[in-house]
């Protein structure tokens, strides 16, 4: 369809090669339950309203070598969404329960039953100009949900929100991408190539410029590098915004990703057993006590439930500690533990043997967790 003025474009339930659409001007475009084998474009149009859903590519997945080398741009399994404007809204697997409606008053079936991904070999956004009235710019101007297959946003400028939710991302490609409100992605995964973890992943922050929020959640990555990205992009977003709180959430994922990132270099040796005790140390004192800094509690928690109850423990079945009576009950021995674990030493009570091995290592633990609560505390509630 070339150079039409329609008000509505229904395609529904339907199996074809190639759709086009090119120079129109349509204000409802919706494609729904497609089956293509070739590529679906729609380029150069003025469109209010674009709805793609439970489309999907029936084409071959095979690639030969020129593909695998990236020599080679496949057309077929395209869904190419370039050139349009005034945009409104671009919606990939969204509800529209106007669309429902009007299929069933002509006698077509819609139950959910039948809905299912759309799964294409890459699905690109180009040079697309969205609607700049202000009554559009706090609303979801992009939605992508249950999308399997290469998402590719270029040279884009969206007066809104951006959402990409239960989709299997393959390395994903943000060139010149700017968001004005939020950026979020729920509920996804993102496989990336080592290839794109090189030459994509560290032009990621210039190239995605995101005015509100970064909102990652429930999101699996197959590459350390990626995770360790995407969740600094959020952190630094909340950053801005004075909402250290959550962005000290996203800080923590990080720090876990960066961990990954270590324990996935390649060493041979005494140099890979090296690595590994330096992330073991890294996840007992850092993650374990006081998640990298982002938790005052857990630290006071450990202290407790050590203090308290391991260390009086170990004392009482070893029996290690002598005091100012013979007989001594649990009570004392937690006493003699909070002390020492305070470095008070009344000397009312002291260690024997095993004890003073047992005493000495909660001296040191009772030091250490006061030293990252007053550090993690002065942190969260003094910058």
């Amino acid at each position: 369809m070339t150079g039409c003025t329609i008000e509505r474009v229904i395609i529904f339930d339907t199996r074809l090669e190639v759709l086009l659409f090119k120079d129109s001007k349509i204000f409802g475009l919706n494609v729904l339950r497609v089956d293509f084998g070739g590529h679906i474009s729609v380029r150069n149009s003025d469109v209010k309203y674009l709805m793609i859903n439970s489309t999907r590519y029936m084409g071959r997945e095979e690639e030969g070598e020129e593909a695998a080398y990236g020599e080679k741009r496949e057309i077929s399994g395209l869904i190419e969404i370039s050139g349009l404007k005034n945009v409104r809204r671009i919606g990939i697997n969204t509800r529209y329960p106007l669309l429902r409606k009007i299929l069933m008053e002509h006698g077509l079936n819609v139950s959910e039953s039948k809905e299912r991904i759309v799964r294409a070999r890459e699905l690109v956004l180009r040079d697309v100009s969205f609607d700049t009235a202000p009554r559009f710019k706090r609303q979801v101007r992009l939605t992508v949900r249950g999308f399997s297959g290469r998402l590719t946003l270029e040279n884009l400028e969206v007066f809104g929100h951006v959402e990409i939710h239960q989709s299997r991302l393959i390395s994903p490609e943000f060139v010149h991408l700017r968001i004005e409100s939020n950026f979020i992605i729920r509920g996804s995964s993102v496989l990336v190539s080592p290839t794109w973890a090189i030459t994509v992943l560290p032009a990621l922050p210039i190239e995605l410029n995101v005015g509100g929020f970064v909102i990652v959640e429930e999101c699996t990555f197959n590459n350390p590098y990626a995770e360790e990205v995407f969740y600094r992009l959020a952190r630094t977003s909340w950053e801005k915004s004075g909402d250290f709180e959550r962005a000290d959430q996203y800080y923590y994922l990080e720090m876990v990703a960066k961990r990954k990132i270590k324990a996935s270099a390649r060493r041979r040796g005494w140099k890979k057993l090296l690595k590994k005790m330096e992330i073991l140390f890294e996840w007992l004192f850092a993650d374990l006590t006081c998640k990298y800094g982002t938790d005052w509690k857990r630290p006071i928690l450990i202290w407790l439930a050590a203090v308290n109850v391991f260390f009086p423990i170990l004392f009482f079945l070893t029996g290690s500690v002598r005091g100012l009576s013979s007989s001594l009950g649990f009570l004392d021995y937690e006493y003699f533990s909070i002390v020492t674990a305070t470095t008070l030493g009344y000397g009312d009570y002291h260690p024997v043997g095993v004890g003073r091995a047992i005493a000495s290592v909660e001296a040191l633990f009772g030091m250490f967790m006061w030293a990252v609560f007053l550090t993690v505390f002065a942190r969260k509630y003094m910058r």
